[in-house]
């Protein structure tokens, strides 16, 4: 569909488009799971050791919580990528409803205020 100021949306390239997104995110977050569970596994195991040299190194490590923050923030950003396609699903579907609707406005005579 021909948008008033001459861009054009066309559905089947949207949708195609967006599926393949859904299959990507699906993969990321399965993927991001994974290596997320990984990566606190090798914290839990504590491998810098009991000593003072292992304690400096933890402390060093986990200074503003970093490694936690990292993993947390892994996890948030794999859920907005796949939340961007059903986003992009919705405003694009609003807008070819409103588009619709703005034609059989003016094909009708009647004209509205936005």
């Amino acid at each position: 569909m021909r948008l008033w100021d001459g861009t054009q949306i066309i559905k089947p390239s949207v949708d195609r488009g967006l599926s393949e997104w859904s299959a990507m995110a699906e993969d990321l977050g399965r993927e991001s799971a994974r290596l997320v569970a990984q990566v606190q596994e090798a914290l839990d195991a504590a491998p810098w050791g009991p000593g003072a040299e292992g304690e400096a190194f933890r402390a060093a490590h986990f200074r503003n919580d970093g490694p936690n923050q990292m993993l947390s923030q892994c996890t948030r950003l794999a859920e907005e990528i796949a939340d961007a396609g059903h986003r992009v699903r919705t405003a694009v579907d609003n807008t070819l409803k409103m588009d619709l609707e703005i034609r059989r406005d003016m094909a009708a005579g009647r004209v509205r205020e936005i």
